[in-house]
């Protein structure tokens, strides 16, 4: 964090109250600042124009769309699909080019 008012040494009790002060402040500027843009990331906008009701319904369906083939895409590679239950039992790829090739 950095300070604007430099580190000096405390010689008094009111010394150590004032930084603590200023300290204190500081920390309520950055709590109100930290509010304020996690209200802005994570608390959705009404749009009450059908244009952006449509946009944001194709986005989201587009959205869906895309995980759902990553998802089927995961599958058939890592052990949903027929392919690769065959070449499981042969064994490493090295041995089956190699009993190809006598």
């Amino acid at each position: 964090m950095k300070s604007e008012q430099p580190l000096l040494p405390f010689k008094s009790l009111d010394d150590i109250r004032m930084r603590k002060e200023y300290l204190r402040r500081e920390l309520r500027k950055d709590n109100q600042s930290m509010k304020t843009q996690w209200n802005g990331l994570f608390h959705k906008q009404e749009n009450n124009l059908p244009s952006q009701r449509f946009s944001n319904f194709m986005t989201t369906g587009a959205s869906v769309f895309d995980g759902l083939l990553l998802a089927w895409k995961l599958y058939n590679r890592f052990g949903g699909g027929s392919k690769r239950r065959r070449t499981k039992n042969k064994g490493n790829l090295l041995t089956a080019l190699l009993s190809r090739r006598k």
